[in-house]
């Protein structure tokens, strides 16, 4: 064990031994290893000035002791030579410099340099490298792929990080593009994507950096990543020309190919590198021409309703000029709203008077304008300002509502079995489209942070990549349909609001309609409403073409039955009220969720309505419309709330549907739990019916799943108690306990307690403060779960 303090500016200091340093050694000259150093817990080897060389066959090395490991330090004018594949430090290596230094960080054989970049140095910074595989591989939406192994630890002061690579790297990706660097959140126990500059080099050699300071103090691991949003390649053609004469092909094309229009016709659907337009064509319901680069001429294509145009470069500043006739979904009523956005790049509000009624069949019967009214959505602004306006232009990105006229063939309350057709004409959207959004910073819930946008493409776009890419919204989107009768006042004026709220773990639907959920596409002029989040209460939301997607254009205003099929363990529970009304919400369940608020998995209730049933959050009581949970578990217990707008008696429903996963063919039962009258109602057996006169009740109504234990008349007797006070768990139960499992609300295991047949125990918690729920096993099978709340 050696002290040291050198300072020999201009001499050498060479260690030719092993040096075990177990304190702070500081060297003002020039240091060359040529032997063993290893410095030891809470250690320092400081380098205050010149460079500290890595001698051939020397080995560097540190403790990596969590919270006291050592460090070699380079103040902020020292610097290294000699860092090789063979040679660098195995361990944590720390610098002082103000501005880019390389640490040459590395383990067993693998020499992983990593930069980072301090603007202001309090403490310096510090990073070690980890080879060998990931301790974790949850990530969030924004990752799409992890390595399979390494990553870097890097502590100290807030920094730029970037990452290197200089071996093939195309089992992580096919493309440099799609990198990022991913930080492990240390919060929700998740990979996560940091804010990425563009990568230079190729796949066998490269670096890439975070485009501002990372805080570092919330991430406990840094790696390189394949972003969540993968997007159709971009690449220049190499094919050969191919003809659409109006009738016939000269060749099937590829997207590899060059075409040209050279006859008016139908060509079909069909794919293509470049697109040259000579000459008129048609597009029918559900054909789809996608483009990977530019399209040219000045022909127009005449597109059905959900016939769609896609272009996959942002770059190709040449868009179609397109006629697109849009039909709203069938059986409306007058007064109804409908949200729409336009496809085009220049205001479209003149041709907005064009809207026609329709019958069934298609035919015109109505004459006159089919809307009387026209309104935009203003955001963020609390004052009388804001919220909804006269619309006067349409622009690209942005939604607007219209109002059906109480004429021919909408009159009264009648529902309407037709439709009303809109046509757009005019050049297409393409490429990026930028929206400003804004919130109210002091108000998180109000409505004004909605925000009204809307798909600006001839294409469907993909919520879920929507999402991604805008990181500034909560991730939820919201669609609007009018399910209940307007009084025809003006404005929105509706006895209950009928919008469904979709996320990655599912969609809630439409009061009244049975189970055909969204699909996550949204169509070409679908207007949606998004919230907010904007740290200064002003943002923007980008549109791209890697959102855009083949087909699936069909969703718009309605429902459809033709989705993808994804599997997830969920259901949905319907309310309603003795005259029908009332709302649906979902609960699923998925591993990369936890017991917290997962952002484009858990959606906040947004309703006026009159009555509502809710989940909430364990957290903080939030009320949900999708609670998205961890891996399902038979113990779990879902509180669920229910708020009336009067305190008048009144009796409701709750019913189950759309079973899927384990819940499908009642393999799983589902249970109402009502904690008022103690009683347990199996839900696939029917609706649960009570009557209630309390405008709010979030401590009556649980959601559980134990089939053994509601149906054990001695349940009472299995009465268990559960407290945390001081850093100490407290349990007993008038049952013997054989284990305790504690959880985080990540859904993370804390902590595993055996127990031998005891009723009592008392146990050391010496865990963070937070809400942990503990599940208790009894000897009779029996496992009772307890919310917990570790005040510290």
């Amino acid at each position: 064990m050696i002290r040291c303090s050198f300072n020999k500016n201009s001499s050498n200091f060479y260690i030719a031994f092993i040096l075990t340093l177990s304190s702070i050694c500081f060297l003002q000259a020039q240091v060359q290893n040529n032997g063993t150093l290893y410095i030891g817990d809470n250690a320092t080897m400081y380098i205050g000035s010149s460079t500290f060389t890595f001698g051939s066959g020397s080995t560097t090395q540190t403790s990596r002791t969590a919270g006291t490991y050592g460090k070699l330090q380079l103040s902020a004018t020292a610097s290294f030579s000699g860092a090789s594949t063979s040679l660098f430090t195995n361990g944590f290596v720390s610098t002082l410099k103000a501005g880019y230094f390389e640490l040459p960080t590395g383990q067993g054989s693998t020499f992983a340099p990593i930069g980072v970049t301090n603007a202001s140095v309090t403490n310096g910074v510090a990073a070690a490298y980890y080879e060998g595989s990931l301790a974790s591989t949850v990530k969030d939406v924004t990752i799409s792929t992890l390595p399979t192994a390494g990553y870097w630890d890097v502590k100290g002061d807030n920094a730029t990080i970037q990452l290197m690579w200089s071996s093939n790297i195309s089992s992580l990706t096919n493309s440099i593009a799609n990198l990022t660097v991913a930080g492990f959140n240390s919060v929700n126990s998740k990979w996560e994507a940091i804010a990425s500059a563009t990568p230079t080099g190729t796949l066998t050699s490269g670096t890439i950096a975070t485009t501002a300071a990372v805080t570092l103090a919330n991430y406990s691991a840094f790696t390189l990543a394949e972003r969540g949003i993968s997007c159709a390649p971009v690449f220049a053609g190499s094919g050969t020309a191919v003809t659409f004469d109006g009738t016939n092909w000269s060749a099937t094309p590829t997207d590899n190919d060059s075409v040209t229009i050279s006859g008016a016709g139908s060509p079909g659907s069909f794919v293509c590198n470049s697109l040259a337009v000579n000459a008129n064509i048609t597009l029918s319901d559900g054909q789809t021409i996608e483009v990977v680069n530019g399209i040219s001429g000045s022909g127009t294509i005449t597109m059905s309703s959900t016939a769609s145009i896609l272009q996959r470069n942002d770059a190709s500043a040449i868009a179609p000029t397109i006629t697109l006739t849009k039909s709203s979904r069938a059986s409306m009523r007058a007064n109804d709203y409908i949200y729409w956005g336009s496809p085009l790049t220049t205001d479209s509000f003149g041709q907005l008077n064009g809207a026609r009624a329709y019958n069934s069949g298609n035919a015109l019967v109505g004459t006159a304008a089919a809307f009387d009214a026209k309104y935009k959505y203003v955001s963020g602004d609390a004052t009388t300002t804001g919220g909804w306006q006269n619309l006067t232009q349409t622009e690209p990105g942005k939604g607007f509502i219209m109002r059906i006229k109480d004429q021919t063939p909408y009159t009264g309350t009648t529902i309407y079995a037709g439709h009303i057709n809109l046509t757009y004409s005019g050049s297409a959207n393409n490429g990026t489209i930028t929206v400003a959004t804004a919130n109210i910073i002091d108000s998180p819930t109000s409505a004004r942070n909605n925000n009204l946008l809307a798909n600006p493409y001839p294409s469907a776009i993909d919520a879920d990549k929507f999402l991604e890419y805008n990181t500034n919204l909560d991730g939820v989107v919201y669609l609007w349909k009018a399910q209940t009768v307007n009084n025809g006042a003006a404005g929105v004026a509706y006895t209950i609001a009928d919008y469904i709220a979709y996320t990655r773990a599912g969609s809630t639907g439409y009061t009244g309609i049975g189970s055909d959920p969204f699909n996550g596409k949204i169509a070409t002029g679908q207007g949606f409403k998004v919230k907010a989040m904007n740290a200064s209460g002003t943002g923007n939301v980008t549109f791209n073409n890697c959102m855009r997607v083949s087909g699936n254009n069909n969703q718009f205003m309605r429902m459809n039955s033709e989705t993808e099929v994804v599997t997830i363990d969920r259901f949905k529970l319907n309310m309603t009220d003795s005259n029908g009304l009332g709302n649906q919400i979902l609960v699923a369940y998925l591993p990369e969720t936890t017991l917290g608020y997962d952002r484009m998995y858990d959606a906040k209730l947004n309703s006026v309505s009159a009555a509502q049933v809710y989940t909430l959050l364990e957290e903080n009581n939030t009320q949900l419309a999708i609670n998205a949970r961890p891996a399902f578990q038979s113990t779990d217990v879902v509180a669920l709330g229910l708020s009336k707008s009067t305190t008048a008696s009144e009796t409701f429903s709750i019913a189950i549907a759309d079973k899927e996963g384990v819940f499908a063919g009642n393999t799983v039962n589902v249970f109402l739990k009502d904690k008022q009258s103690n009683t347990y109602h199996n839900l696939a057996n029917g609706p649960y019916t009570f009557t209630s006169n309390v405008t709010q009740l979030n401590d009556r109504f649980q959601v559980v799943y134990q089939n053994d234990l509601l149906s054990n008349t001695d349940f009472d007797s299995n009465a268990v108690v559960a407290s945390l006070n001081e850093q100490t768990l407290f349990i007993t139960a008038k049952l013997p306990i054989t284990q305790v499992l504690v959880y985080d609300l990540s859904g993370r295991l804390v902590v595993t307690i055996p127990v031998d047949q005891q009723t009592t125990i008392t146990e050391n918690f010496p865990f963070a403060a937070g809400i942990y729920v503990a599940k208790v096993k009894l000897n009779n099978g029996a496992v009772v779960t307890q919310k917990l709340i570790n005040k510290n």
